[in-house]
Parts: structure tokens; C-alpha cells; sequence
């Protein structure tokens, strides 16, 4: 079934890309990008998840197609944007372009997430469509200026780390699900829920890369630049005296950056982390949000047949 559907999704790109006749360089480079960062190799996972929220909404395929596509390439867009401001994941194809021509894809990556809903025929939906893409930019931008603010900080509370994950990562999932939603004619109370589902969401499903990310030295920088993830997070505020002092000196290098951090100071790291129970806290709050998520959709009041693919969405563990 999936695969059927990727090929839909995939004419629908096709048909959009067509029509605003990129150059043949540029062409490719979008389609080298789409699912490139897909950890298990599933395709156009955003615009599945918008279709699942119009079928939880009990809305057809056609419907939603023009939100769904618009939803990947807008996806795609803060991914790029998010790479080349952190500099990592030097594996993924933008990162293999100038950081100029990096951000001018995915300007053009925008651009093309709006044309893409263009074609949606009801001027309400497409008001509402438009409206819930545009809000969620905001959203994740200031939640990724508030993260670069906490790099320059000794001390990032919980209660700031979920606000932050909550407008970058549990907005982007809430716009996928509002889309759907609004797509698929659900009433305002079923979109509200829907919406509320993709934040849990988006937010354990940061909880999981966070935990993943935060001991991969060879791909990742966020230790090294600071960057406050949950177990970097839970580190600053359950370390104390002298192992305290130790973590600071280790995560405020300075000019020494990456340079002294060797691998005797990454084996500190596994090891004070594997001690603290990082693994077992960022687990902890995975499954508080999984049984967010659980709860509200079994309060949306639509035949349960609808609900079987969003609930398999937080069936994983971390």
C-alpha cells in the first residue's frame, strides 16, 4: 500500500517541479534531498504523516495530496536551514553544497511548498493550509533562535528545553497534523486534537534523537557546541560539585572547541552518562509523551479503523 502511495506522492512532485521549470541542476538536487535524511529508509515521511491525520479525519487521498506535498518540501526546507546553521550531518547532500547554495535551496524549497497547495480548490482550506505553514516558520524559527541563545548559557532549565522542542520539533509534526486535518474536513474540536497529538509527537520523537545524537561524536556536534539537548540538559542540572565543574570544563572549552576534546574526554562522556542514568531519564520522558499522544487520540471521536496508522506512529520505543 505504501508503496503505491509513495508513487502518487512521487507524480504529484514530479507535476510540481514540472510545472515552475527549475534548471536540471537544481531539479536534481531536490529530488537527491527528498528522504535523504530518512534514518530507515522510508520515503516522504511528512507527507505520509499529513495523510494519516486527513484519513484519521476520515478525508480522502486526493484531498489532501497538495497539502501532504507542500508539507515535504516545507519539511525538507527547515531541515536544510537546521543543518547548515549547526554545521553537522556532513553526510546528507545540501551538506555537500557551499552554505550559500545550501540556504538558496532551501529558499527555493519554500517557495515551493506554497506552490505546491496553490492548487488546493476551496479558498478557505487553502487560507488555512497557507496559514498553518507560515505560523509553524515562525514557531520553529524563534524556537531555533531560543536554541542558539541557550548555547551561549551555563544553565538551561527543563521547563526552557521543552518550550524550545515544543516550537521547533512538536510544531512542525502539529502542521503536518493540522493540514491533514483541515484537509480532510475534520471539525475544529478533531483538527485542535490532531494538532495537540503532533506536538507529543514531534517532541518524543526529539527525545529519541537527542538520546541518539548526544554520544555520536563522529557525526554530530551538539556536544562540543553546546548545544542544551535533553541529556546535555538533564547532565547541567543533576551533576554536582566536582563532577559538575568537570562536565562545565568539558562542554565550555572555549577556543579549544573540538580540538581538546579527545577520546579519552569522549570515554568520560559514555561513562558519566551511562552513571546518571541518561538513557533511563530521556526514556522515561519518551514514554510520558508516547502516553500523551495514546490518550489523545483515543479521545478523538472518529471509528477506531481511522486512528490504526497514527497509533502505530508512537508504538516505538526509543
Amino acid at each position: 500500500m505504501n508503496l503505491q502511495l509513495d508513487q502518487i506522492f512521487l507524480k504529484e512532485i514530479d507535476s510540481t517541479l514540472t510545472k515552475v521549470r527549475l534548471g536540471a541542476e537544481m531539479d536534481r538536487m531536490i529530488r537527491a534531498c527528498l528522504n535523504a535524511d530518512s534514518p530507515t529508509g522510508e520515503l516522504f515521511r511528512w507527507a505520509h504523516l499529513t495523510r494519516m491525520s486527513c484519513e484519521c479525519a476520515g478525508g480522502e487521498l486526493e484531498a489532501v495530496l497538495p497539502g501532504a506535498i507542500g508539507m515535504e518540501f516545507f519539511a525538507l526546507a527547515l531541515d536544510i536551514f537546521d543543518d547548515v546553521q549547526d554545521q553537522d550531518n556532513e553526510h546528507m547532500p545540501w551538506r555537500q553544497l557551499p552554505d550559500a547554495q545550501a540556504i538558496n535551496l532551501a529558499i527555493c524549497l519554500l517557495m515551493l511548498s506554497d506552490e505546491a497547495i496553490s492548487v488546493i480548490p476551496d479558498n478557505r482550506m487553502l487560507r488555512e493550509v497557507a496559514a498553518t505553514l507560515h505560523c509553524t516558520g515562525i514557531r520553529a524559527s524563534h524556537g531555533q533562535f531560543q536554541e542558539f541563545l541557550f548555547d551561549g548559557r551555563q544553565q538551561v532549565s527543563f521547563e526552557q528545553y521543552f518550550e524550545m522542542a515544543e516550537q521547533k520539533a512538536g510544531s512542525l509534526a502539529a502542521c503536518a497534523c493540522r493540514i491533514g486535518a483541515v484537509l480532510g474536513g475534520a471539525e475544529e474540536t478533531v483538527v485542535h486534537s490532531l494538532e495537540q497529538f503532533g506536538i507529543s509527537l514531534g517532541i518524543l520523537n526529539q527525545i529519541k534523537n537527542d538520546l541518539n545524537d548526544f554520544l555520536d561524536f563522529s557525526r554530530k556536534k551538539d556536544f562540543v557546541n553546546n548545544k542544551k539537548t535533553l541529556p546535555y540538559v538533564y547532565l547541567l542540572n543533576t551533576l554536582k560539585d566536582e563532577t559538575a565543574e568537570r562536565f562545565k570544563e568539558l562542554t565550555q572549552g572555549g577556543s579549544e572547541g573540538s580540538h581538546g576534546f579527545g577520546d579519552k574526554e569522549r570515554e568520560y562522556v559514555r561513562q558519566l552518562a551511562a552513571e546518571e542514568g541518561v538513557s533511563q531519564y530521556c526514556t522515561v520522558m519518551f514514554e510520558i509523551y508516547c502516553q500523551k499522544a495514546r490518550e489523545i487520540l483515543e479521545g478523538i471521536p472518529v471509528p477506531e479503523k481511522y486512528k490504526e496508522n497514527m497509533k502505530e506512529l508512537v508504538g516505538e520505543s526509543v
